[in-house]
This record gives structure tokens, C-alpha cells and sequence, in this order.
């Protein structure tokens, strides 16, 4: 339990607090399959997560409250895919998972977006367009009248702007409801799509080169690996604007809107095959085909914590400060 523990705060103070590793110490956390113990797990699937979003809008906060709601009742929207000969995937639809119970609501649809606002809507990218989540039906629905194959979506904060990345890794600004799109010629070769809170666009091309899209120019992330052969960009916690998570082959890192990066403290013998941890203090993660549940606050809280004491003596404050923060102090 204390390696679990080590794990999961690790994760808050470090790849969410873009915290850099000490320079008194070498605090790098090697993550192996230790880190996933089955009391933790929350459902397994029959295929493998490859994204797992929870939301941080009216789904998961009311009234703006600053605390996530009671993990037990937390919504979370799951991909599902298996890996073709070739290493790309084959995807197997979208689920709803909530009170440990997972639904299958788009069954061809191969990512999942939110706003940081006070709406319940998620958007989905799917073979044939977008969808868009419906709470009453628990179901998703056809959003707009596009009816491209795309791979990769991305909700822009304080607008009805969503950036689409097609089968064919062309991105695309999607506006007036879903009806229009233009291509974003800046971009070329993008694998994958994340945004930051400040509405930057974070992707990486074919030969895993990490960029970002910052007002029309495109930056060319620095201080990362070259020739690496696994690449991953994460949805970043709330409490990070202006950057995100990334993982380059088997270490994470920290990419910023300016071009910069900074290494993190983790290296993977086994990595996740999805990552959520947009809502800070409660975490998910997958492996296995299984997703696990880390409530951040509950672990710190408990009696385990004198064990840690030394640990926690010079992250306590960062934490507790994410504690009390609301995810309005991001909306665009």
C-alpha cells in the first residue's frame, strides 16, 4: 500500500504539478505493474481502454462546486480499441462508465472531448461525424452534418469551436454548430489532438516530433527525445493552463505552450493504455483491459500518511492549494 500510495500522490505533485525532478534528490518513480493492484480496479473491459475522459463540466460539478463529487457517482467516458498487425488500432465504440457500471453508447465512435463549463456535453469523433453526448437518454447523437471518418477531437473552452483530426491526419476547426469545417493548414501529419485550458493545441506527427498550435503558428517542442517510437499527449489536469503531460517512449515529460519542455518524474516498465486524470484529485487509469480508481484526497488524508511524512514535507501546500482551487479560475 505504501509503494501504491508513493504512485498515485507522485502523479498529482509531478505530472499534473509539472514539478520537475529535485536536484537534492533523484525522486524518479519507476511505474511497474505493482502500481495496479486489483482493489482498485472499477470494471474490466473486454477490450483495451485507449482514452478514458472525465469531464469537467455540470457532469461532474454542480454549481461550480470546487470538489469533485463522491467517486462512487463520478461519469466517465470510455474508448475501447484492439491493435491491428500493423500496431494501429481497431476500435470497438464508446462507453459511459459511472457507479462502476459501463454502458456502450456510440459504437463506432473513437474519442471523446469536453469544455471546462457548466453544460453536460461531450463530444465524440466517429467513423461517419460527430456526436454529441444526450444525459436524459444516456445515449450520443449525431452533432452538426459532417460525415467524416475522424480519429481524434478536441473541445475548445468559451466557444461552439471543436478542433477534429480525420482518419487521414488532416485537423479541422469545426464551427456553426458542427456544419462547417476548415482545415488547419499550419497542421500536417497529426496523430492525435489534445488541448490545454488556454485553448492551445497540442499533437505530434508521424515520426513522434511533438508540436504545439499557438494563435496560427505552429512550435516545435524542444527538449524532448528524438527518433523516440512511443508518444503519447495527456489530457492535463485542471490545475495546469498552459501545457500538458506527455510520455515519450518511457518517460514523461512536460510540454508548454512556448515550445519549452521539462523532463517529469516518472519512468514506465509498463505503461497505462489510458490515462485520466483531468480531475486531479480523482484519477483513471487503465491497464489490462481494467480501469482503476485513485481518489487522491482519501489516500492523503488517511493514517497511512505518517509513513510518507518526509515525502509529502515540501509538496503538502501544492496540494492542498489544488484541494481548494475551482476549475472556473480556467474558463476562457
Amino acid at each position: 500500500m505504501k509503494l501504491l500510495l508513493f504512485f498515485t500522490v507522485s502523479l498529482l505533485a509531478g505530472l499534473v504539478y509539472s514539478a520537475p525532478a529535485s536536484s537534492k534528490e533523484d525522486e524518479t518513480v519507476v511505474i511497474t505493474e505493482e502500481f495496479f493492484p486489483d482493489e482498485l480496479a472499477i470494471y474490466t473491459f473486454e477490450h483495451d481502454p485507449v482514452k478514458i475522459l472525465t469531464p469537467l463540466n455540470a457532469l461532474n460539478f454542480e454549481d461550480d462546486d470546487d470538489e469533485e463529487s463522491d467517486s462512487d457517482s463520478t461519469t466517465s467516458f470510455v474508448v475501447l480499441a484492439d491493435k491491428d498487425e500493423q500496431g494501429g488500432k481497431v476500435y470497438k465504440g464508446v462507453y459511459l462508465l459511472t457507479n462502476g457500471q459501463a454502458t456502450k453508447i456510440l459504437d463506432n465512435g473513437k474519442d471523446a472531448a469536453a469544455a471546462n463549463d457548466d453544460t453536460k456535453l461531450v463530444y465524440f469523433a466517429a467513423s461517419d461525424g460527430i456526436y454529441v453526448y444526450n444525459d436524459e437518454k444516456k445515449s450520443a447523437d449525431k452533432y452538426g452534418s459532417l460525415t467524416d471518418d475522424f480519429i481524434g477531437i478536441a473541445k475548445v473552452n468559451g466557444s461552439d469551436t471543436i478542433y477534429v483530426l480525420s482518419a487521414d491526419h488532416v485537423v479541422y476547426k469545426v464551427t456553426e454548430e458542427g456544419t462547417k469545417k476548415e482545415k488547419i493548414d499550419q497542421i500536417v501529419d497529426a496523430q492525435q489532438i489534445i488541448l490545454d485550458y488556454e485553448n492551445n493545441l497540442y499533437y505530434y506527427t508521424s515520426d513522434k516530433t511533438v508540436y504545439v498550435y499557438v494563435n496560427g503558428e505552429v512550435k516545435k517542442i524542444s527538449g524532448l527525445p528524438e527518433h523516440a517510437s512511443y508518444v503519447e499527449i495527456l489530457n492535463p489536469a485542471f490545475v495546469f493552463e498552459n501545457g500538458a503531460p506527455v510520455i515519450v517512449d518511457n518517460k514523461s515529460y512536460l510540454v508548454y505552450e512556448n515550445g519549452t519542455s521539462e523532463l517529469g518524474e516518472f519512468e514506465f516498465r509498463v505503461k497505462p493504455t489510458a490515462y485520466s486524470m483531468e480531475a486531479t484529485l480523482i484519477q483513471y487509469y487503465a491497464y489490462n483491459k481494467k480501469v482503476y480508481e485513485y481518489n487522491i484526497l482519501t489516500i492523503i488524508f488517511s493514517e497511512i500518511l505518517d509513513e510518507l511524512k518526509k515525502y509529502f514535507d515540501d509538496k503538502t501546500d501544492a496540494i492542498q492549494a489544488i484541494a481548494t482551487r475551482s476549475r472556473s479560475d480556467l474558463r476562457a
